[in-house]
């Protein structure tokens, strides 16, 4: 997951000099070869920033499905798929918790950055900032979205030279594993069912793959900060999480026989997309350009954010829930 600003209890440090840059260089060393922190106590001021920032925008993107995840909810046609969406539901509130927990022992209130903090100042991706309408597009989600968050806390998991955090990750990745195997089931039963079902789950892919394409970030020969891979933090960079999803989803879908706009390139030995990055959605029709597009322009539309960057959390801040569920 690339690292983007949040909100911090401390400004960024300055480039370490003298002592701190040896205390720097050693740990750099000393993760690079395996080495796993157990405490706060063992970092530099670089890395510890590095850590709270990768955390939190890990707990806000957690914590932004609970909204994002309301719609088919009440919309799942069955109580076993209703029952399937509010467990999902509850177990990202628990990876949420999780997460936010940690960032408690760094001195941070979980309270406080839950339901006091500016909505503006939650950090999430483009993918998770739009309403899913219906039970098809939801399983569609869990199917790429859900896949992609879980392709980075395995990376997480495998690689996080913070020993705490990559343990706390094994069951968020256990309950991860489930909700996209759920996807996967109910995608490819919405497939099989009837044609109108079958339109409706493409239209889903279309809407939905380009955007968890770009959750991994930018392309790596434009990705300016690498403290996540200089720490260990992460163990593999933007177009390495990229392949290892794309390694799943494209073969998963040809299996099934739904399109998608990407391939395998034996020449190249890796898959590769059907288009060209960066291009922009048309969230009045909700259909992808398809001509590629400035990164400034690509970035002016992340910046901004999509219909529900702000206003989910605005919803689960001020608790309007009762009366939509009974």
């Amino acid at each position: 997951m690339e690292s983007r600003q949040a909100v911090s209890h401390k400004e960024r440090p300055a480039a370490p000099v003298g002592g701190a840059a040896d205390h720097e260089i050693a740990l750099q060393v000393r993760v690079k070869s395996g080495y796993k922190l157990e405490s706060e106590t063992e970092m530099t001021a670089r890395y510890r920033d590095v850590l709270v920032q990768t955390m939190l925008i890990a707990a806000d993107l957690e914590l932004s499905t609970i909204t994002m995840y309301y719609t088919p909810l009440l919309m799942a046609p069955t109580l076993e798929t209703k029952m399937a969406v509010a467990s999902a539901m509850q177990d990202e509130l628990g990876h949420a918790q999780v997460m936010y927990r940690m960032l408690e022992d760094f001195g941070y209130n979980t309270n406080q950055l839950i339901f006091e903090r500016d909505p503006t100042e939650f950090r999430t991706f483009y993918l998770t900032q739009h309403e899913i309408k219906d039970y098809i597009q939801c399983v569609v989600y869990m199917l790429l979205g859900d896949r992609a968050g879980y392709t980075t806390t395995r990376d997480l998991e495998e690689a996080c030279s913070f020993g705490p955090y990559a343990r706390s990750l094994r069951k968020v990745n256990f309950e991860e594993k489930f909700h996209v195997a759920h996807g996967e089931r109910w995608t490819r039963f919405y497939w099989n069912h009837s044609a109108e079902t079958r339109q409706r789950v493409q239209e889903a892919i279309d809407f939905v793959f380009p955007n968890a394409v770009m959750w991994f970030g930018t392309p790596d020969h434009m990705k300016k900060r690498v403290d996540q891979l200089t720490y260990k933090i992460r163990g593999q960079s933007n177009d390495e999480l990229r392949q290892r999803w794309l390694a799943e989803v494209v073969p998963f879908c040809e299996s099934v026989g739904i399109r998608v706009p990407a391939h395998f390139e034996p020449a190249l030995g890796r898959y590769v997309l059907d288009y060209q990055v960066p291009i922009l959605l048309d969230e009045e029709t909700g259909k992808w350009s398809d001509t590629p597009c400035t990164w400034e322009a690509q970035f002016a539309q992340w910046k901004k954010g999509g219909p529900t960057k702000v206003s989910g959390f605005q919803r689960l801040q001020e608790d309007h829930w009762g009366a939509d569920l009974w």
